[in-house]
This record gives C-alpha cells, structure tokens and sequence, in this order.
C-alpha cells in the first residue's frame, strides 16, 4: 500500500465506506479499488459472476453518493435501470461514501478457488454431441451447488468454463463431473471429441461464480437449454431431501435427441419433497416423429407457470434462451431481483462480445 509524507507524518490514502441498506452491512473501499472488490475483500458475498462488466449479476441500486465508473453499466443494464440509480459493482469506483440496495445477497459462499492437477477418468456420450466429463483430482474439491470450474490442457490455449453437473452426498469429490457440448469449430471440444482422452492430463481452477439456489417463500421456475442443464439439476440434486418449495423445470432442446438427464431429473422430481413438474419442450421436432410432448420455443410455457410473481427463477443455457425468459417472466410481473441466470457463452460468443471475430 503506498503511503505518503508530509511534514514526517504518514498520509493514509482516503477509504470510503459503503453501506448496503438493504441488508444493514458496511464495508470500507481504499482508493482506486471497486465497490465489488471490496466488498469481497471484506467478506461479503456481493453477487458476482464475470467480474468485467457483461453478465450484470453485480447489480446494485445507488442510493446516495457518487462514483466512477471504469465502463458504463449500460452495457449490460437496461435504461430504465440505468435511469433507476442501478450500477456495477465491478465497475464503480466511490467517490465519497456510498448508500446502496443489494438483490440476491447469498448467504452460502464456499471456498476460495484454488488450482488442481486432474486427468480425465470418462467420457460417456450423453447426446451426439454432449459428452459427462468426469475427472480424477489430486485432492477433494469443495464447492456450492450451481458453481462452475475452468478447464485447461496443455493442447488448447486459454481455460474452458464449465458448471459442476452432480453434486456429492459428502459436499466434495475427488471426480466431479461435467456436461460438455460439442461447439463447431471449438478448440478445446474439438480436441476431446477427437479421440479417446481417458487419462489426458489437465488443470482445474475451481469453484467460481454465485449462480446457486437462494432462500426464499414462492416457487422455484428453472429454465434450462442444452448443457445448461448442468447447474440445475445439481441444485436439485444437493437440495431434494431439504427444500419444500414447489419447481416447474422447463428444458428446451431442439429434437429429441437431443434430449438427456429426463429420467435422472424425473427421479429427483419424485423425491422432492413439495410439488415438482418437468416440462421437457423441444423447438425443432419433425411432425411426423413419435414425440407427443411440448413443442416450439420453451418460452413459450412460461404462461403456463402459476405464482409467478411470488417465485424465484433461475436460468440457465445459450444467453438468446435466457434473455427471451428473463423478458417473458417480468412481463408476467417478476421482480427483477428474484431473476438469477447463468447464460452460457462458448468462446466464438466471447470473441463477438469483445469485437475480435472467431
């Protein structure tokens, strides 16, 4: 930390605190560092999952004092919240002291993110093209249900984002497991899928991210597409034996086959312990196929959800999919802050974000 002399006495660089009304908390910010990094400095667990300004999940509404911001939040806000006072955390540097409101504070944190030494145990095919990754660590990885890890090989440069999919009866593993998709022309997959990796070594960074199951009173609506699927079903596997709330799971896919994890997801309906309905919707069908379940976009079957507007929803899967949800369930009346989601960018989606091409 610099420090500065005048007149033999040592300058301490201003620190502002920020309070969050919502939740009757303060922490204090030194200078140059965002209301984010301090507040996870600090122990609070202030929502947060890119930490560059894109998924809008470090939200808050500025309630008095002024900041600085790095980039403007309206790359991943809206005008009317824009207009409403709500900033990110990631990119707000304090001017002053701050009085903030806070949605979706989480109480469960888990551990820091730590670096593990794997190889890979199995790949079993799950659809054509989504495989569970299982690997083999050098220790016991900790984390909460809806986290993710960062993958890396020596083969591919840059690591791979991809969500825990099963969670473990002790709460750690030595083989956690991963559901991974095909992406065309995708570096990383592209080297799984070629050939037989079983053994192949890599490196996990684990866990990240906040996406996880919150408290709450109303119903649980998840919407999930694809591999996104991974998060959500590990929630309901870590909370099926405790949780008493209802659950409407609508999963989109496009054809039948590319539908999976139905049985295992139907299972764990059956053991819920409050009403549970899974509502598997496939856009792309042939009409003539033997499929007489729900078609079109998944969408679509938010109408059908009752109690929308006391309910929780947590989305997961391509940001398309959980951009058109997250509309349809405030045009029904959800709050905003009992919206979480989890939008799942391959690195051809990152390069368009940050104007670099494929």
């Amino acid at each position: 930390m610099l420090s500065f002399l005048f007149g033999g006495r040592k300058a301490v660089p201003r620190r502002n605190t920020v309070f969050i009304e919502s939740h009757a908390l303060s922490f204090s910010v030194s200078r140059a560092r965002t209301v984010l990094e301090a507040a996870l400095e600090a122990g609070i667990a202030f929502p947060h999952d890119c930490k560059v300004g894109t998924c809008g999940t470090c939200r808050f509404q500025l309630k008095s004092g002024d900041i600085r911001e790095l980039n403007s939040s309206a790359v991943a806000l809206s005008a009317d919240e824009i207009a409403n006072g709500w900033r990110l955390g990631c990119q707000s540097i304090p001017h002053g002291d701050l009085t903030i409101t806070l949605p979706g504070l989480i109480s469960e944190v888990g551990p820091p993110p730590t670096l593990f030494e794997a190889a890979i145990a199995s790949v079993v095919p799950m659809t054509h093209d989504i495989v569970e990754l299982r690997l083999r660590l050098n220790r016991p990885v900790t984390f909460v249900a809806g986290q993710f890890a960062e993958l890396e090989c020596d083969a591919v440069q840059g690591a791979r984002s991809y969500s825990f999919a099963g969670w473990p009866e002790e709460g750690s593993t030595l083989e956690p497991i991963f559901y991974v998709r095909k992406v065309p022309g995708g570096a990383f997959t592209g080297w799984l899928f070629s050939q037989d990796r079983v053994g192949a070594p890599l490196t996990m960074r684990a866990p990240f991210g906040t996406f996880r199951l919150r408290k709450g009173q109303g119903r649980i609506v998840m919407v999930g597409g694809g591999s996104g699927l991974a998060p959500l079903k590990c929630m309901l596997e870590r909370w099926v034996s405790e949780e008493t709330r209802p659950v409407t799971l609508l999963y989109g896919a496009r054809t039948l086959k590319d539908l999976f994890c139905v049985e295992e997801i139907a299972a764990i309906g059956r053991n819920w312990q409050a009403e549970f309905k899974l509502l598997p919707v496939l856009s792309m069908e042939d009409p003539g196929s033997p499929w007489t379940g729900a078609r079109g976009m998944v969408t679509e079957y938010l109408d059908q959800v009752p109690d929308v507007k006391s309910a929780q929803a947590y989305l997961c899967g391509p940001p398309p999919m959980v951009d058109a949800a997250e509309a349809a369930l405030i045009k029904r009346g959800m709050a905003r802050d009992t919206i979480f989601a989890d939008r799942f960018f391959d690195r051809s989606h990152l390069a368009e974000e940050a104007g670099t091409g494929g």
